[in-house]
């Protein structure tokens, strides 16, 4: 009886070669698909709202099964908290460009601007315009979701702001005037994108009235009214 002949080199290799191969493309199709629920998670909730956008719709405009949805997200809270962290991963990666030399709002202020209006313009490895004008439409359109989206939560979908804060601030991410910063700026913020249920606009627009409004804010840390007043001039007297 023969021996069996021990496998080649060639016959050791491509085996796994081509289960890696394999591997590898299975993993590209889930990235795709998980993106692609996502993106279609911001277009339908941004075109009828949030409330009245379920995971049925969701799964039917991605050509996929309730149950391959699942497999990705448990539940539609999930689908837009991935599309939030993303958001706020894009706006720690610019806070932390930003100088030092100016206040941490303006840092805020200047990391949000640069990724809105990069995804206005197309900029290539910009979030895309899609996706930016979903988030901005559903936390405008959603009461629950407007200063979530923006208020200080350490383990929440914006960590990654606050963290990116807390370092340029070279604080703890727990220290009151992190939570000081972040929670005014989603005051801020809350007003720039107007009364829950208006029309944001496009994240071009968004990021004008981004601006404005702290213009507004640092013109607040001034007396209102200039002119010179006596104390008997005061309201109540």
């Amino acid at each position: 009886m023969r021996p069996t002949p021990a496998p080649s080199t060639y016959d050791r290799v491509v085996p796994e070669r081509t289960r890696g191969s394999a591997v590898g493309l299975r993993e590209l199709k889930k990235k795709r698909t998980r993106a692609t629920l996502v993106d279609v998670a911001a277009r339908l909730c941004a075109q009828q709202g949030y409330e009245q956008t379920t995971v049925d719709q969701i799964a039917a405009a991605s050509e996929v099964s309730p149950r391959t949805f699942s497999r990705y997200f448990p539940n539609k809270e999930a689908v837009i908290g991935a599309l939030m962290e993303e958001t706020s991963e894009r706006v720690a990666a610019a806070l932390t460009r930003q100088p030092y030399d100016i206040t941490e709002h303006e840092a805020l202020v200047r990391a949000h601007t640069e990724v809105f209006r990069a995804a206005q313009r197309g900029e290539p490895g910009a979030m895309s315009f899609d996706r930016i004008s979903g988030f901005l439409s559903i936390v405008n359109a959603t009461p629950t979701l407007s200063l979530a989206a923006f208020t200080f939560r350490p383990g929440g979908s914006t960590h990654a702001v606050g963290a990116a804060l807390a370092r340029r601030m070279g604080l703890p991410v727990t220290d009151p005037a992190v939570r000081v910063v972040f929670d005014t700026w989603a005051v801020l913020m809350a007003i720039a994108l107007g009364s829950p249920g208006d029309e944001p606009g496009d994240p071009c627009s968004v990021s004008d009235r981004i601006e404005e409004t702290f213009a507004l804010c640092t013109r607040l840390w001034q007396p209102w009214r200039s002119e010179e007043r006596t104390p008997s001039d005061s309201p109540g007297r």
